[in-house]
């Protein structure tokens, strides 16, 4: 590759509009204690501060690029002006306990290295695991790894998921709720393209939702080489490794990796490739069946039994109502979207005293939930057991044909698009994805109304209880 063809420019990029002011005083202020910068680092920089209306226009940011580039630098010039200059709450999370301690570790000795903001420090842990700076200002950050707990019970302006490549839907759901209640809260979510070994269903969504345009508030960078391409094509080594485009870091660095590296390890974390699903994927039901469960609808004079809610990893809300009618079970999509405020007061307005919402506790819906608990709705919490019986529920009646829908084209594509994972050992199982790019959230709301519906006409496996 030539110097003139050399560039740091990303190799996929969306980014709302904005104001970039904010952007650029966080830049100086990090340049200004030390805290170096490139061009393209600056760039993401600017991109995910961008204001508009008195607000982030981003109210959630993405990051694709190999190992060793300087995700980390960007992080630390984000934390110290929301620290210092925003007096933000911020909690960073990471997949293992090093790289957390590590990113602490990075900003405790810019602090340290400079008097006047050591001297605002109020308190400050280093105890590995639970590190956190608080100033005198109440801003504060918080480090920690994640889990299906972290972070519940926070109220956060700034959320940051490292190693974002590895990201469980259980930890979606414990972190999402972090960020409901500030107005100027964003998330934002940095890694590598995933390995073999990672669960990337939530950051892969996440970067379909990105390249389709579908979340206008959502800014994405990425440096990901197209899957297949020759891995010893040094020019790509270069296109994709930013940090070696603007002479930050050898290419013999790259060359010692290939040396070394499993080919599959190297594409992941030298070059991002996104691995595709190959597998063929064969729907839960065929198409021509699915149609033929479709009916008319109840009838809007006609109350819902209950309601499923579900949220996908890139945070859109399927609510799905179901009615019992004689001797089969109807379900239909009744509102989308991705504000929870709007979700909550539908709910709330269409619920009536005998209608059970139900929500999985594990999914990113979760957040609904302390919403919901002044507003007297009855709501069933639900745990892998009763997913799982649910799914079973829902492939039975579409079987014996006592499972209707109305045909809409949001349902039917979950259902296509769904597959089966294994819930334990007893052969239960759960919805999931066949690849990143499906979304899946209607069929799961529609098994959870399932489920509720048949729970309200048979009260002994169970009592709804009220928030």
């Amino acid at each position: 590759m030539s110097a003139a063809t050399v560039t740091t420019e990303p190799t996929f990029s969306r980014v709302p509009a904005g104001d970039e002011a904010t952007g650029q005083d966080c830049i100086d202020l990090a340049t200004g204690y030390g805290v170096p910068l490139d061009e393209w680092q600056a760039d993401i920089i600017r991109g995910v501060l961008r204001e508009t209306d008195g607000g982030w226009s981003a109210s959630q940011a993405g990051l694709v690029v190999s190992r060793q580039n300087g995700k980390g630098q960007i992080l630390i010039a984000l934390e110290l002006f929301g620290l210092f200059e925003l007096g933000e709450q911020i909690l960073h999370t990471a997949h293992s306990v090093r790289t957390s301690s590590d990113a602490f570790r990075r900003l405790w000795n810019v602090i340290q290295s400079h008097p006047d903001l050591a001297g605002r420090v109020r308190r400050h842990s280093q105890m590995i695991g639970a590190e956190y700076v608080e100033l005198d200002s109440g801003a504060r950050i918080s480090f920690s790894t994640r889990s299906a707990s972290v972070g519940r019970g926070l109220s956060l302006d700034r959320l940051i998921v490292d190693e974002a490549e590895d990201l469980p839907a259980a930890e979606v759901g414990a972190l999402a709720p972090t960020v409901f209640s500030r107005p100027r809260a964003q998330s934002i979510y940095f890694g590598t393209a995933p390995g073999v070994t990672h669960d990337a269903a939530a950051f892969g969504a996440m970067r379909a939702t990105a390249h389709s345009g579908l979340n206008p508030r959502l800014a994405w960078w990425e440096w990901c080489a197209d899957w297949g391409h020759d891995v010893d094509d040094q020019a790509m080594w270069v296109r994709v490794n930013p940090a070696v485009a603007a002479g930050r870091i050898p290419l013999q660095a790259i060359i010692d990796d290939r040396a070394i590296l499993p080919v599959e390890q190297f594409q992941a974390e030298r070059l991002s490739m996104w691995p595709p699903t190959t597998a063929r994927h064969v729907p839960i039901i065929t198409e021509s069946a699915w149609e033929k469960l479709r009916a008319d609808s109840p009838g809007l004079d006609v109350s819902p039994d209950a309601f499923g809610v579900d949220m996908s990893h890139s945070l859109h809300i399927s609510v799905v109502a179901c009615w019992m009618v004689d001797d089969r079970a109807h379900v239909e999509e009744l509102w989308a979207g991705t504000d929870v405020a709007s979700a909550v007061e539908w709910i709330v307005a269409a619920a009536t005293d005998t209608c059970e919402v139900v929500i999985d506790d594990y999914s990113p819906a979760a957040q609904l939930i302390p919403e919901l608990k002044p507003r007297r709705i009855e709501l069933r919490r639900t745990n892998a057991r009763d997913m799982a019986k649910g799914c079973l529920l829902f492939e039975t009646r579409m079987n014996a044909g006592t499972l209707t829908h109305r045909g809409q084209q949001s349902l039917t594509n979950a259902v296509m698009g769904a597959q089966k994972r294994p819930i334990g050992d007893a052969g239960g199982w759960g919805w999931d994805r066949r690849d990143s790019s499906v979304a899946i959230h209607q069929v799961v709301a529609a098994t959870l109304a399932l489920l509720g519906a048949t729970w309200a006409g048979d009260k002994p496996t169970g009592e709804a209880f009220f928030l």
